[in-house]
């Protein structure tokens, strides 16, 4: 189908569903299209919606094909998907999105030769595959460092390098592969720059800023953020040249780390709909979900606009008590809580999104007044576990 329109009544196939995934199927099924799901286990609180769900895991080819062949197009709400599995679903269904960008992000040395290539500024690094390497490397990379596995993965950490001694514990943090050796960013603020390409046309969502907890847990995404101009512009240059490049068609986001001198750093390339753009559903006039339908499906891409400020709330399961009482009180708050188990306190259960004012720092004091979400922030040089934000 490559190249051709997808109408209404037609299968769109989802794989590399998360939480979120309950959303991009409403979009699609509200632009009337059947949609099919593919998931490695049972989420019936996501699933349910989908005309179909395959439960398989992502190595078992029959199923694959089972799906692949009951879709027109098949497209991956999260990079958490192999590329070779894309790759193999593209003998049956179309893949809008592309494989390129997949293989891309997916690993960390291949997304920093890609940077590298067109020219856009991020941290220092090397590769390296034993103690030894780390060891002989790190002057070169100064402290403190990050060691990353090269491969992207569900749950796959990296760690902190402060000092020599920190070395040692590595031998435990090195398996086998390769790894990648890079120097951490002091920065005073994160942001991320949302986008949709379908190859030639781009659309930017407004910039949003991030806030941590001091555990590096996400507490809040503000949009639009408020930077200098010539530091908005170089990111919306950034973002486009990225499109130009990848070959994607679909959703992206950039991440960029801002130091106090005001040098621009790039984070990583994240394809696919994040919980960080949610903050759009109230905030702009198109969603990620119905932007990522529209490059999937043929359709123009919306030109996005900023309808008014917002913060999103991120709520976990030690915040759920606060959150009901908040419920009762709140005109001006909108929420979205998920039917999936806790597993701890630190669980994600849903999102706020605060809106209704024309000023962000209103419905800041609005939400420390609250006092739900009243917890250390990060320090700036806090370090960053792993590359997913939530």
């Amino acid at each position: 189908m490559s190249g051709d329109a997808l109408y209404p009544g037609s299968t769109l196939g989802i794989i590399g569903i998360n939480r979120n995934g309950g959303a991009l199927i409403a979009a699609a099924k509200k632009a009337g299209f059947n949609v099919g799901v593919y998931v490695d286990h049972a989420q019936p609180a996501i699933t349910k919606m989908a005309d179909f769900t395959i439960v398989g895991a992502y190595n078992d080819k029959d199923k694959l094909t089972e799906f692949g062949q009951n879709s027109d197009a098949v497209i991956y709400q999260t990079p958490n998907i192999d590329s070779r599995v894309i790759r193999f679903l593209s003998q049956f269904a179309a893949v809008p999105q592309g494989i390129n960008g997949l293989e891309i992000v997916q690993d960390r040395l291949m997304e920093r030769a890609f940077l590298d290539q067109i020219n856009i500024n991020i941290a220092p690094y090397v590769t390296v595959v034993s103690l030894d390497d780390v060891y002989q490397s790190i002057d070169s990379i100064g402290y403190p460092a990050l060691l990353k596995p090269i491969q992207r993965g569900i749950g796959e950490q990296s760690m902190m390098i402060a000092r020599q001694s920190d070395i040692a514990r590595a031998a435990d943090f090195i398996s086998t592969g390769t790894y990648l050796l890079e120097s951490w960013i002091d920065h005073t603020a994160e942001y991320t720059m949302t986008a949709a390409t379908d190859g030639d046309q781009v659309e930017i969502y407004p910039l949003a800023k991030l806030q941590f907890s001091a555990d590096r847990q996400l507490i809040a995404v503000a949009t639009p953020a408020v930077v200098d101009d010539a530091l908005l512009t170089e990111m919306q240059r950034i973002v486009k040249s990225v499109a130009s490049s990848l070959e994607y068609h679909g959703v992206f986001s950039l991440n960029f780390y801002v130091t106090a001198n005001g040098s621009l750093y790039v984070k990583n390339i994240e394809l696919g709909m994040t919980s960080i753009a949610n903050v759009y559903d109230s905030s702009a006039n198109v969603t990620q979900y119905d932007e990522q339908l529209r490059a999937a499906v043929g359709m123009p891409l919306h030109i996005v606009r900023s309808l008014q400020p917002a913060l999103l709330m991120v709520i976990r399961k030690k915040q759920e008590a606060a959150i009901q009482r908040q419920w009762l009180l709140k005109d001006n708050w909108q929420f979205r809580l998920f039917d999936l188990p806790a597993v701890d306190d630190d669980s994600l259960i849903g999102f706020v999104w605060v809106t209704g004012s024309s000023s962000l720092d209103e419905l800041e004091d609005q939400v420390d007044d609250t006092e739900v979400w009243d917890e250390p922030i990060a320090p700036n040089d806090a370090p960053q576990n792993n590359d997913d934000e939530i």
